[in-house]
């Protein structure tokens, strides 16, 4: 049966490194539409239409024939994965978590930051933004353990990757992946 991937985790916690390792997967992020479409990290003024795009993309992905789509984005309430959850059972998918664990709140920040100066020096062409640690505090502070009463079809547990020795300035692989069809009839 298709699945509907939803990735749980502070940023830093590994998610993007998890869904890497599935190269099959539809992948949808807030984070990849910023940087493809608006060539920035963040930015309040475009974060409206990123959504608007994001849940547009969503809609045709879950429509698509792709086995498995997947969500990285945090997902930290109870109320936004009720939404995916939906979601996956109006287009006839299995909805399934996958919560990053064993990552301290400190940890996923020092990673997070690692990540944003990775890709400042990667990607010259982005403007990167900081991302303060009293608005990382904020996010955990909204973290919501995830229940077997959520109604997930199935809740895995998945140890966070270590980060690869010397990651900052290292070439990543790039997985090729077709475009996903927008709007198709």
């Amino acid at each position: 049966m298709k699945q509907l991937v939803v990735l749980v985790g502070l940023p830093g916690s590994g998610k993007t490194a998890y869904q890497r390792e599935h190269p099959d997967w539809v992948i949808l992020s807030r984070s990849t539409i910023r940087q493809a479409m608006f060539r920035c990290s963040y930015d309040p003024a475009v974060e409206e239409t990123v959504d608007r795009i994001f849940h547009a993309a969503l809609v045709e992905a879950l429509d698509s024939p792709s086995e498995v789509v997947c969500i990285d984005e945090p997902n930290l309430t109870c109320c936004e994965r009720a939404s995916l959850i939906e979601l996956a059972r109006l287009s006839g998918r299995r909805a399934v978590a996958c919560v990053l664990t064993d990552v301290s709140p400190d940890a996923a920040y020092a990673r997070m930051q690692r990540g944003l100066k990775r890709l400042a020096l990667e990607t010259p062409h982005l403007r990167v933004h900081a991302f303060p640690r009293t608005a990382f505090d904020a996010l955990v502070d909204l973290h919501e353990p995830i229940a077997e009463s959520e109604g997930f079809d199935a809740i895995e547990q998945i140890a966070a990757r270590a980060p690869a020795a010397g990651a900052i300035g290292t070439a990543r692989a790039r997985v090729e992946r077709e475009p996903l069809p927008l709007f198709s009839s």
